[in-house]
């Protein structure tokens, strides 16, 4: 097995890359959330076993002519074609699954097989009463997020995500060991703000479900039962729209599935790629 800490690639855009790369063989790349490629570090070490690991950071500058999660999920498959790379096995988790599901819809050629993690059908950041006005503002939140975000004390950043992406939507608070909240927060503090408005973008972007009707790749969803981004429904309507997909629910954990089931998570993801390879998918 071969392994590299680190590989800066430069896209087509002239944007930098840094992607942490391990083993050989067929290629797998892994889109974290909201600290990219550290959240997998339970992961990579496994898969690297079986597979080329390819962990990237996320691009910290919009890309010209498109929306920050267009801008993702193009990054994909120019950073594939960059390592010499046509198609991989894809996997995400939360902000990264949304990723996925943005390339699933523009170029599912890409894929080999894809898993989708703890992904969300659309972000919820207000009460329920509000959701159908938010749909509709939170794409325009984009130019606000470049011009704010930098400009806020340190502190101010920690308490306004902690309270928007982490306190409302209940991750951090249920369902959750310490040990995985300390281990989120402070892997979250050295991301880049550039980094961070663009998934912060993506995010707020992807104001309703994606249309996986056109993916004829097969496709595992993995949750937790306790997570509160997508409710039992959502995730069965999900699972029945796409016309290769399957699903998985972790009894017992919430959103961090990968973080803190990591045995679970790794042997069903590497059950599901060894199905796909063996033609029984």
């Amino acid at each position: 097995m071969s392994t590299s800490p680190w590989q800066t690639i430069t896209l087509r855009d002239g944007a930098t890359l840094r992607a942490r790369i391990a083993g050989s063989g067929t290629p797998l790349l892994l889109l974290g959330n909201l600290v990219s490629w550290e959240f997998w570090h339970h992961q990579i070490p496994f898969f690297a076993q079986h597979y080329r690991v390819i962990a990237p950071a996320y691009r910290g500058r919009p890309r010209p002519g498109c929306s920050a999660l267009d801008a993702l999920a193009a990054d994909v498959p120019d950073l594939l074609a960059r390592l010499g790379e046509s198609r991989a096995l894809l996997m995400g988790h939360s902000i990264g699954a949304m990723v996925l599901a943005r390339l699933l819809e523009q170029q599912p050629q890409v894929a080999r097989a894809v898993v989708l993690a703890n992904g969300f059908l659309w972000l919820r950041l207000v009460p329920p009463a509000l959701h159908r006005v938010a749909r509709r503002v939170q794409p325009h939140l984009t130019p606000l997020l470049w011009t704010i975000y930098p400009r806020l004390p340190w502190v101010a950043r920690q308490l306004l995500a902690f309270g928007l992406l982490w306190g409302t939507q209940l991750i951090f608070l249920r369902h959750e060991p310490a040990c995985a909240k300390r281990e989120m927060f402070f892997a979250y503090t050295n991301t880049g703000d550039g980094s961070m408005i663009m998934r912060l973008s993506a995010a707020l972007e992807y104001a309703h479900p994606p249309d996986l009707s056109g993916a004829r790749v097969p496709v595992l969803l993995v949750s937790g039962a306790h997570d509160t981004w997508m409710q039992p429904w959502e995730r069965n309507r999900l699972a029945q729209r796409l016309p290769c997909g399957t699903q998985v629910v972790v009894a017992g954990r919430g959103h961090m599935t990968p973080m803190v089931a990591p045995d679970v998570f790794n042997t069903t993801v590497l059950a599901f790629f060894r199905r796909v390879e063996s033609g029984m998918l």
